[in-house]
């Protein structure tokens, strides 16, 4: 499965666990304000990079990650 922009962060965790330590990174703002729970659950990876302002660098290099470590894990 190709993870995408519109991709659940929640359903991210959920079904590919390993992916956890760059989703932190990235998002690192809802954890620390101790929102994971409420935000991450409700929100596309597009909707949590809309909140937080990021460039559209970061969201590229964001899915290449979080896809090679996927890739790596079958």
């Amino acid at each position: 499965m190709k993870i995408t922009l519109d991709t659940k962060v929640f359903h991210l965790l959920e079904d590919y666990p390993q992916t956890e330590q760059i989703i932190k990174k990235y998002f690192n703002y809802f954890y620390k304000e101790k929102l994971e729970n409420i935000a991450l659950k409700r929100l596309s990876i597009k909707g949590a990079f809309c909140v937080l302002n990021l460039p559209e660098k970061d969201r590229e290099i964001f899915l290449d990650e979080i896809n090679q470590v996927i890739i790596k894990s079958k």
